[in-house]
């Protein structure tokens, strides 16, 4: 099977080096550096002291064929408008699977033509070291849902990587983004903001109030999400994630641009909407786009 992975950053970098031990893979990425990068070195990973190194095919985007039985899009959400070109060429009837945090991107991805598109909410940690090489930081899995169509040869992916990199079929792909979207609210702005990671948050009690108050803002917006994921779960990752560094914090300290839009951004337009007051989402979206813009050259 041809699995063509768009993205080469932490997520590509990660799925390429799991799957391309199983499947014909090629990552699809921006520079000719990184195609060279990864052509010479393949991909490496490393976890828990030991290191995997895997050989993969490499080309930049704008030389992709359209030639893969599955499309991995594993860009952040402000990239994908980027690429709808390239998806464009992509056969209608080979499934797309897309890995973004959020839900601000889902409608998007529906006005694509193809018959079978799949959700992805990552649970793996994961940060890249530089073109070729991937820290795997928390092993987890990858859990997936239909937004349409059927399975196809994903139910292959699923089956031959169950051991090494395991996926988990869910039954209904909004439940599960907004699963993953509460956990993004609850840790990301705040380890971003206060330079901690991730179980200091639950330990700080000024930080574990604020994730209360979070917790019930999302309520707000979320009603049906009652019971479909606690506070107390929230909590636990924080704890099994102890030492991680969340992606936004990663992202200021390196000066790039955040996901907040798709994480907090799109909340505050639906509350907006519907004429909720969620404070707490306000003044976090606004500091953490405050210290962006000053990453970013103001």
């Amino acid at each position: 099977m041809k699995i063509g992975i768009f993205g080469g950053g932490a997520l590509g970098l990660l799925f390429a080096g799991y799957l391309g031990r199983l499947f014909d893979v090629t990552l699809i990425v921006r520079r000719d550096s990184q195609v060279s990068s990864l052509l010479t070195n393949g991909v490496t990973i490393h976890r828990d002291g030991s290191t995997i190194n895997t050989k993969v095919k490499a080309v930049k985007q704008i030389e992709a064929k359209p030639e893969y039985d599955l499309g991995i899009v594993a860009v952040k959400e402000y990239d994908l408008a980027s690429l709808e070109n390239i998806l464009l060429k992509f056969h209608p009837d080979r499934p797309l699977l897309f890995v973004q945090n959020g839900i601000a991107h889902v409608e998007w991805v529906k006005t694509l033509p193809h018959r079978h598109l799949i959700a992805g909410s990552v649970e793996h940690g994961s940060m890249r070291e530089n073109d070729d090489t991937v820290h795997h930081l928390g092993e987890a899995g990858t859990n997936i849902a239909l937004i349409r169509g059927n399975w196809g040869v994903v139910e292959e992916v699923v089956s031959q990587s169950a051991h090494s990199f395991p996926f988990s079929i869910q039954p209904d792909f909004e439940k599960m983004l907004l699963t993953k979207l509460f956990i993004n609210v609850l840790i990301n702005p705040l380890t971003a903001l206060t330079g901690v990671v991730n179980g200091r948050v639950v330990e700080n009690p000024y930080l574990h109030q604020v994730q209360k108050d979070l917790f019930r803002e999302l309520h707000l917006l979320f009603p049906h999400m009652e019971g479909v994921i606690s506070f107390d779960k929230v909590v636990e990752i924080c704890r099994n994630t102890y030492q991680n560094r969340s992606s936004m914090l990663k992202d200021i300290e390196s000066g790039r641009r955040t996901e907040i839009e798709a994480i907090l951004g799109v909340l505050l337009d639906k509350a907006e909407k519907e004429h909720h007051f969620v404070p707490s989402m306000n003044l976090l979206y606004r500091l953490v786009k405050g210290i962006e813009t000053e990453g970013l050259g103001g």
